[in-house]
This record gives structure tokens, sequence and C-alpha cells, in this order.
């Protein structure tokens, strides 16, 4: 994934992109002109790459949803876990957290796509994310979408 919070940085990565392109499909060319096998080969890999990467990109934007629609908590009540966390939200409003160095039970309340854990010293903010159709639940939420470490979170077990 390309991630960037450098300003202009999405700017940095398109003109460094392009560039790898246009020297990708020069070595091609030059390569189909001179009948040089190995630069028609390196061509054809720095070109195939770059658009290899671009498409998995916008494929991988399109299933992802930040702000998915929930209709009512009845979609978000059950055990959702990873390897290293466990929440389970019960429809009294009440939750058990477990990790690897911390667990409590405590009350839960959902604000459209936002969750928040509450308990005695503990007062954590979740997010329900869609990624292809499939609702996850991020436990630790980027302050900011650009600065996202690509972990989709916990799944609905």
């Amino acid at each position: 994934m390309l991630r960037t919070a450098i300003p202009f940085g999405y700017l940095f990565i398109a003109l460094i992109l392009g560039a790898a392109l246009v020297i990708g499909i020069a070595f091609l060319v030059f390569g189909l002109l001179r009948r040089r096998t190995g630069l028609i080969c390196v061509g054809s890999v720095i070109s195939l790459g770059i658009i290899g990467l671009v498409v998995y990109q916008l494929t991988f934007d399109a299933a992802m949803e930040w702000n998915p629609s929930i209709p009512d908590d009845a979609q978000v009540i059950g055990t959702w876990a990873s390897d290293r966390e466990t929440v389970t939200l019960r429809p009294d409003h009440t939750v058990d957290y477990r990790s690897d160095t911390e667990g409590f039970t405590g009350r839960w309340t959902r604000e459209e796509w936002n969750l928040r854990l509450t308990a005695d010293n503990v007062d954590s903010s979740m997010r329900f994310i869609s990624f292809r159709e499939d609702l996850r639940l991020m436990t630790n939420q980027p302050a900011d979408p650009d600065m996202w470490d690509g972990d989709l979170g916990l799944s609905r077990r």
C-alpha cells in the first residue's frame, strides 16, 4: 500500500511512479527497436510492475470503507478477535476485552462507526471499518488514515 502523511507526498509518489513508468516504457521501446532481449525484459518488468502496483492500490482503496453504514447495534454484537485480542460485545451493552497484556469488563456504546469502551480506569475508542463488504473492528485506529499501518483489525468470530 502506498500511504504518506507528508505534505504533497502523494504528488511525489505520483511523480516517482510516473518517471519509473516512462523509463520502463523507454527501455521497452529501445529494446524492441534494437532487438535487445535484456532491455525488453527490464522495460517490461518495470512497466508491468508500476501498472500492477497502481491497479493493486486502486483495488484495495475501492474495497476499503472507512465510514461504513451500520443501521443498528445488532450488526456489531458478537465476538471480534485476532490472534492477539478479543472483544466480545453483548446485547446488554457490556463488553469483555482481552489481549496479551490486559483485560477488562465494562460497557460499550456506538455512534455510527465509532465504538467506545469504558470500565474502571479505561476509556478506549475503537472504530468499525468495512473491507470487501465485511465489517472489521480496528482497536488501534489512526488519527489520520494516511498514517494507517494497514492492519484491518479484528474480524467477527
